[in-house]
């Protein structure tokens, strides 16, 4: 089946260009940054980039994932680092080193560390943590889908705050190999039937990451236009 005959599908490079504060799993008394960037991020970002809606203007509203993205006719597969999506190169991507955090509460209150209303003694010793950056330099690639083609900015905003930037790539030339958020399927575009099929096959990359992501792949372009038909 050819691509065209499906939807429009940009097949993209993603190379981080600063450090990249993104999605975190729990690893100790620290945060560790996920080895793919997901769908919901990037579609985030896109729409953020774009200026459309309200995305741009911060604390304007709590995000409802059906809400937000399903009017937006366009989505990504998971961004997955070179040796899962071409075939080569890394598999995970290279971190920066732990940066730590203090998460202290009631520590200067009034010129002092006491506050009247916490117990700063049972607290004082529990709120530092680790978390690791995406590096400057990594690489991913995503496919993009769509109704007709979309231009693209040459960066994205990404990560917490919007402080990440990502220079984005159409590689045609490649095999890009999709992976796709079953999370996505079944509770943004409310596929079950897709779900229940795909979550059953034995996929060689199969992880369930927190409640957002649950990534799986790579998948047929069959697959992608099962799950995103009615949505582009």
């Amino acid at each position: 089946m050819k691509e065209a005959e499906i939807m429009n599908i940009q097949k993209l490079r993603l190379i981080t260009l600063s450090p990249l504060n993104y999605y975190y799993t729990e690893a100790g008394s620290g945060m560790l940054p996920s080895n793919f960037i997901g769908d919901i991020a990037l579609k985030y970002a896109l729409l953020h980039q774009l200026g459309l809606d309200n995305f741009f203007q911060p604390g304007k509203r709590n995000p409802t994932y059906q809400g937000d993205l399903v009017p937006y006719k366009f989505w990504f597969t998971v961004a997955m680092p070179p040796y899962f999506s071409i075939g080569k190169g890394e598999s995970t991507p290279e971190l920066m080193k732990p940066i730590k955090r203090n998460t202290m509460q009631g520590i200067d209150y009034n010129g002092t560390n006491v506050h009247p209303l916490v117990k700063t003694g049972s607290i004082m010793y529990k709120n530092f943590y680790f978390q690791q950056f995406i590096k400057p330099g990594n690489i991913f690639y995503s496919i993009l889908i769509s109704k007709e083609h979309l231009e693209l900015p040459q960066v994205l905003r990404l990560g917490t705050g919007k402080t990440g930037m990502v220079k984005i790539e159409i590689v045609e030339d490649l095999d890009v190999k999709p992976y796709i958020n079953l999370y996505t399927i079944k509770n943004i575009l409310k596929k079950d039937e897709i779900y229940k099929r795909l979550s059953k096959r034995g996929f060689t990359y199969f992880e369930h990451f927190l409640l957002q992501y649950f990534v799986i792949g790579p998948v047929s372009l069959k697959d992608i236009e099962e799950s995103y038909e009615g949505y582009v």
